[in-house]
């Protein structure tokens, strides 16, 4: 019998990933989080799941700090134990490009950077601040210099700071899909191909919800999904709950119906936005009938991101008085 060896190195890694999926946020915890009296209450909850260092608490309105931190001790955790950290790189680029999109609106508004960066890509925040303020490029990536250099062209030509982030997103999402082809991960692969699937749908309807035509889509429209271009703008005038018929095959059926029906009868993205994210979560938890390999790895990260995003709801809603239900309108299903 033939040994995968490039698995096999992940035995380690795939066991310690399952035992701290124990405390991920469980579906019991979220509503016990939005049945919290106070949001200090729903904080406690979090510090039950060893959220923070375990030394101090901070007030409920600096919860984000809290989430920041999490987000940086999960990946370095990952990242720690990955025997191949490259493989995970999709998943960190994303935080490079959003250190890029922050230094480079920072620079031309003339604004300060560091309360917006975030410690979590393949490029230390400090280095990339360094990088991009003196255009030196070694280090970065050939789509990162090139990103770079697309944006202070447009910019300094249209001063549309909307561009920015089109240009760099398409760059970005080429480079996880690039890197993911190159990791080996068919599961990582899918997973960055839905990602860029549920992007270009969102981005589908607020065009149409804006009244942009679909030229504009287009020029917006991502590479690297599985759903073509054509498909969307061949549909653009069509009722969402007809277009959603097209999208069986790539399992966005269900957020395009109950999502179009939404925007259609409020216009609210609420549940076009929640259902998304639902569907990635979905997707993650596929890698659990994975004994050992990059996929619990990868599915750890997913469910931390979606588990970030759920406490970031509650949290809001509660600093914010909302009622339960409210919140439970927003709240995402959980891996646990």
């Amino acid at each position: 019998m033939e040994v995968d060896f490039g698995k096999k190195d992940y035995v380690f890694a795939s066991s310690r990933v399952r035992s701290v999926e124990k405390y991920l946020l469980s579906r019991d915890k979220v509503e016990a989080m939005m049945d919290s009296k106070t949001p200090e209450d729903a904080l406690k909850i979090l510090y039950d799941i060893e959220y923070g260092d375990g030394s101090d608490t901070l007030p409920p309105s600096q919860f984000e700090t809290l989430l920041k931190e999490e987000i940086r001790k999960v990946y370095s955790f990952v990242r720690g134990i990955a025997p191949d950290e490259a493989e995970l790189y999709p998943f960190l680029y994303p935080y490079d490009y959003h250190n890029l999109k922050v230094l480079l609106k920072a620079e031309f508004l003339n604004i300060d950077p560091q309360p917006f960066l975030v410690d979590t890509g393949t490029i230390p925040a400090a280095r990339m601040t360094v990088l991009v303020r003196e255009r030196n490029f070694v280090g970065l990536t050939d789509k990162m210099r090139n990103g770079i250099l697309e944006v202070v062209d447009v910019y300094s030509r249209t001063k549309d700071p909307q561009l920015i982030d089109f240009i760099l997103d398409k760059a970005c999402y080429e480079e996880m899909l690039e890197s993911a082809k190159a990791g080996g991960s068919q599961f990582i692969v899918d997973y960055v191909r839905l990602q860029i699937d549920i992007i270009n749908l969102k981005t589908f309807v607020r065009c149409r919800q804006m009244g942009k035509s679909w030229d504009f889509f287009s020029q917006v429209f991502i590479d690297g999904g599985r759903i073509q271009e054509k498909i969307f703008t061949g549909s653009y005038d069509e009722p969402y709950e007809q277009f959603a018929e097209k999208l069986i095959p790539y399992g966005l059926a269900v957020p395009m119906s109950e999502g179009g029906t939404m925007l259609r009868e409020t216009g609210s993205f609420t549940a076009l936005e929640r259902l998304c994210d639902n569907r990635l979560v979905e997707f993650a938890k596929a890698a659990k009938h994975v004994t050992f390999g990059v996929e619990p790895l990868a599915a750890y990260l997913i469910a931390k991101e979606a588990e970030i995003r759920t406490v970031r709801i509650i949290m809001t809603g509660l600093l914010q008085n909302l009622s339960r239900e409210e919140i439970a309108q927003r709240v995402r299903e959980t891996y646990a």
